[in-house]
Formats: C-alpha cells, structure tokens, sequence
C-alpha cells in the first residue's frame, strides 16, 4: 500500500480576507492544482476531507473558508475536527471513525507547538499514524506541511528571542524524515530576529543538529510517497516560480527535481 504525505509551504486557497480597519480582499487561488492533485490521489470524485485547524485555534471562520474552497470549488465533502474545546470535540470512538473514515487529513496553518500539543492531548497523533499507514492522504498547509515531518523551526514560540542560539529544532509527528521549513520564497538571504528566520539562518541550525530538510515555497509542495522500501519524493507547484529545495550540510539549497526516488 503506498503511503502519501503532501506538505504545502504556504499560499492561498482564493478565500475572503477581512482586515481590522473592515477591507475585504479577495486572495488569489495559489495552491490550486496542489489540492486537485490531493483530490485526485484518492481516485474518486466526491472524497471525504477532514479538516484539523486546531494550529490556528479552531478559527470557524477558517473552516468555513476551507468547506467553501473544497467543497463547493472542488467537491469534496469536508468534515470540521474541533480538537481545542472539549465541549465540541467529539468522543474517542467517534474521533477514530472521522479519522480513519477520511479520504484526506488535510492540517491548517498556524502555530506548530500548539498544534503538536493538542494532536498529543486529544490521542490524534495516534490515529493519524494509523489512518496514514493505512493509505488515507495527508496533507497541511505551512504549519500543517510541518506536521508530519520529523522535525520544524521554534521560531514561533516564546523559548525563540530572535538570536541565532535560540533558533533549534522541534519534535514534530515524524511520519517523514527531516526538517520542513514553509513560506520559504519568503525569507531574507541572511540576518536573524524576531520577525525573520533567514535561509542562511536556518541552514547554519540544520548543519548544526546534522539535520537534511527541506525547504519549500508558497505555492510549491513537496508529496512522498512511501511504497515499503521505497520512497519516491515529487515536487508540485501551483504558483510561477514557486519551488521546493532540498537543504542539507554538504549543499543547501538544492532544487528538487520531479520524481526523485530513494531507497
């Protein structure tokens, strides 16, 4: 059975934003032929989707964003996983059969520790190992990508101060080997703060730790696919230019090319 990850680096998916002073902006579709691709892997036509947001709070304002964008754009049935507050979250059978009743886990955005918390909490970790090893596709966003690989950057949390000492690797589910590092078009060349983890600053950690990873652009997608001893590693991208690149401690920045296979 082939096991299937694809971990998006950020971009789009056409939703409304409201700003605080009222404006409403229409984003663009930046992931688009990402997500028909995940649709695709399941080979039906109405597939069943499960959407965990606890990453950004179980913001319902996401979701609905998300059933619009999946469900009425492109056809799946999307399913919400409330996960934070323990009044809407559903109980251990019923959370075990919307997982393992997915055709897609599909993870948002938001703050990778928190979410990492909650999936350990809640006994969700687990049953995405499961539902995983049993061929359902999963998938994230940004800090959804960063969810399923062994580890992700701390610069979101509060033990982060904007030095280059304090920028370290964090545990995630670890379902695929390596670093992931999202919205990687998006970093400075150089430099460290609060506001800014560079590409050299996140290379010089990885070749600290011994750590390869990857690094991956808004609207670019890196999929594995794990059939037994063999792992065949695709980029997708759903944006002009967008790409995903391979970092590791002898050469950084390497682009991935289409369907490199590894054993």
């Amino acid at each position: 059975m082939t096991k299937t990850i694809i971990a998006i680096g950020g971009g789009s998916f056409g939703q409304l934003k409201t700003y605080p002073d009222g404006r409403q902006v229409q984003k663009p579709m930046e992931t688009l032929k990402i997500d028909k691709k995940i649709i695709e892997l399941t080979g039906k036509t109405q597939p069943k989707l499960v959407f965990i947001g606890a990453a950004h709070g179980d913001d319902l304002s996401r979701f609905l964003a998300i059933k619009k964008y999946f469900g009425e754009t492109l056809g799946c049935v999307v399913e919400n996983l409330n996960l934070i507050d323990d009044s809407q979250r559903p109980n251990k059978e019923d959370l075990k059969k919307i997982i393992l009743g997915a055709d897609i886990i599909y993870i948002g955005g938001g703050n990778v520790t928190y979410l990492m918390k909650i999936l350990g909490k809640t006994g969700v970790d687990k049953l995405l190992r499961t539902a995983y090893d049993n061929g359902i596709i999963m998938s994230g966003n940004s800090a959804g990508g960063c969810a399923w690989f062994e580890f992700y950057g701390n610069d979101e949390d509060d033990d982060f101060d904007g030095t280059f000492e304090t920028f370290k690797p964090k545990r995630a589910l670890g379902f695929v080997r390596g670093y992931f590092e999202p919205h990687w078009d998006t970093k400075n060349e150089t430099g460290i703060d609060k506001e800014s983890v560079s590409k050299k600053s996140v290379n010089d950690m990885l070749k600290r730790e011994s750590i390869s990873g990857y690094g991956v652009d808004e609207g670019a997608a890196i999929m594995i696919q794990t059939d037994n001893d063999k792992q065949t590693i695709t980029e997708i991208t759903s944006k002009p230019g967008a790409r995903v690149y391979r970092l590791n401690q002898d050469k950084q920045n390497i682009h991935v090319k289409m369907n490199q296979t590894e054993r």
